[in-house]
C-alpha cells in the first residue's frame, strides 16, 4: 500500500512537472509568434459632439472610441473646411498614434433641410490610408485604408430679413449643433 502510494505521488509530481515545462515553452512560443504575427480585422473609431463643443467654426476635438484588433480610446482634430488630398491627420491614442493621409478631398452633401428653422446638415466621406512610418505604438508598422464620415447638423442663426444666415463662418445654434465622427479602416497591425 505504501508502495502504491509513492508511486501514485511520484507519478502525479512528474505530471505536475511535465505539465509546468509544456506550459512554459508553449507560452514562450505562443507569445513569440503573437508578437510577431500581424493580426487584421476592421477598426472603428466612433465620437459625437453636441451644444457648444459640435458649434464651433474652428477646430472641432473628437474623443473617439476605437474597437477592432485595437481597442482603445483617442481625440482627433479636425479644423474647419473642406479637406484636401494628401492631408495627414494624427489620432493620438492611449496606446500610440495612428497616422493616416487623405485619398483625396472626399465629398460633401446636404445643407439647408429647413427655411423656417434654418436647420442644416452635413456629410462628409473622406477615403484615406494608414501612414505606417508615422504611427507609433502599437499602431507602429500598421498598414490598411478606410472612410472616414463627418456628420454635422443644427439651426443656423437667421439674418434681420428672417432668412437663414448659411454663411460657412455663421455659428449654428449650440442648443441644437451636433457633430459625429465615424470612420472604418481594413486595419493590419504587428502585435
Amino acid at each position: 500500500m505504501k508502495n502504491l502510494a509513492a508511486l501514485t505521488a511520484v507519478l502525479a509530481l512528474a505530471a505536475g512537472l511535465a505539465a509546468c515545462t509544456s506550459s512554459g515553452s508553449s507560452t514562450s512560443t505562443a507569445t513569440t509568434k503573437a508578437a510577431t504575427t500581424p493580426v487584421s480585422g476592421t477598426e472603428t473609431l466612433s465620437g459625437k459632439l453636441t451644444g457648444s463643443a459640435a458649434a464651433s467654426t474652428g477646430i472641432l476635438v473628437f474623443h473617439l472610441r476605437l474597437t477592432g484588433p485595437v481597442g482603445t480610446t483617442a481625440t482627433i482634430q479636425l479644423p474647419a473646411g473642406v479637406p484636401e488630398k494628401y492631408e495627414s491627420y494624427t489620432i493620438h491614442t492611449a496606446v500610440g498614434d495612428l497616422a493616416v493621409t487623405l485619398a483625396s478631398a472626399g465629398t460633401t452633401t446636404g445643407g439647408l433641410k429647413s427655411a423656417k428653422t434654418c436647420l442644416y446638415a452635413l456629410t462628409t466621406a473622406v477615403p484615406f490610408t494608414v501612414d505606417s512610418a508615422k504611427s507609433t505604438g502599437k499602431f507602429a508598422g500598421a498598414t490598411g485604408t478606410g472612410m472616414a464620415v463627418v456628420v454635422s447638423s443644427g439651426d443656423d442663426p437667421k439674418l434681420s430679413d428672417g432668412t437663414c444666415n448659411t454663411s460657412r463662418d455663421a455659428p449654428p445654434s449650440a442648443t441644437t449643433a451636433v457633430a459625429t465622427f465615424a470612420a472604418a479602416i481594413k486595419l493590419t497591425v504587428r502585435q
